[in-house]
């Protein structure tokens, strides 16, 4: 059996740079690339010489971890605070999921004993990448809409009904200096809905406002809302664009609500 060491080297730096970037995306931190490459060497360098080492073998397994931290600790920015010592703990775990994800992909394809091509394997690794960074993206995303989602409590005259509320950044609608909320069908039914059918559900006004498929206008109905200690006055309009979310009740995006 010949081995290449070059090979080796390259296909080790490329596989560890992967995981580093991959790690330090999850993470949010800037990727400096030279940072990366020099890690990608340490640990091209490593994965080398550890088979020359003769360890028990939870050594080999801590050493392994070792360097792995190390390896992060290389792409890492300054660590004097308590945040950036959590964003490199984090950056850890990251590589160590990926680390084992995309380790026991490639020994699941050598171990299968078929013999596959080098560019099917890294095709395969450039797919599994997408897919994480991907995955990762829509996290963040879920994530920074949980932290906009207040539960509150929303009056109609003596009716009160608890739901959960999203303080919207696209919602800037007011009229005669009163926000504009906009509520789910659902909602918008089980506090206007009786009055509605019953011809006593009065609209206090309307508005005017510009959506994809143009202008339309929209109708405004009076009542408060509740989020912590805050109470105010707001106008009410159902909208079709809450339709399974997670909450039923859009925050106008101009107003400051204490949530503590």
């Amino acid at each position: 059996m010949e081995l290449y060491i070059e090979y080796a080297f390259l296909e080790n730096f490329l596989f560890d740079g992967t995981l580093l970037c991959l790690a330090l995306y999850a993470s949010k931190i800037k990727i400096k690339w030279w940072k990366v490459c020099l890690s990608g060497t340490i640990g091209a360098l490593f994965a080398l010489l550890f088979p020359l080492l003769r360890l028990p073998d939870f050594l080999k397994i801590i050493l392994k971890l070792t360097v792995g931290a190390l390896l992060c600790l290389v792409t890492a920015e300054r660590l004097k605070t308590r945040k950036e010592w959590g964003r490199y703990a984090l950056t850890c775990i990251f590589f160590y999921i990926f680390s084992f994800g995309f380790g026991g992909t490639l020994l699941a394809v050598y171990g299968s004993g078929r013999k596959v091509a080098s560019p099917l394997v890294f095709l395969g690794f450039a797919l599994l990448g997408f897919v994480s960074v991907w995955l990762v993206r829509k996290f963040y995303e879920r994530r920074a809409v949980h932290k906009r989602i207040y539960p509150c409590k929303i009056f109609h005259g003596e009716k009160c009904v608890e739901t959960q509320a999203f303080l919207d950044s696209g919602n800037l609608a007011k009229k005669d200096g009163l926000p504009v909320c906009f509520l789910s069908p659902e909602l918008f039914y089980e506090l206007y809905g009786e009055e509605i059918l019953k011809g006593g559900g009065q609209v206090c006004d309307e508005m005017a406002i510009t959506t994809f498929a143009g202008e339309k206008t929209i109708p405004l109905y009076r009542g408060e809302i509740e989020i912590g200690t805050v109470k105010k006055g707001v106008y009410f309009s159902p909208s079709g664009n809450m339709i399974g979310r997670e909450y039923k009740a859009s925050l106008n995006f101009g107003e400051e609500y204490e949530t503590d």
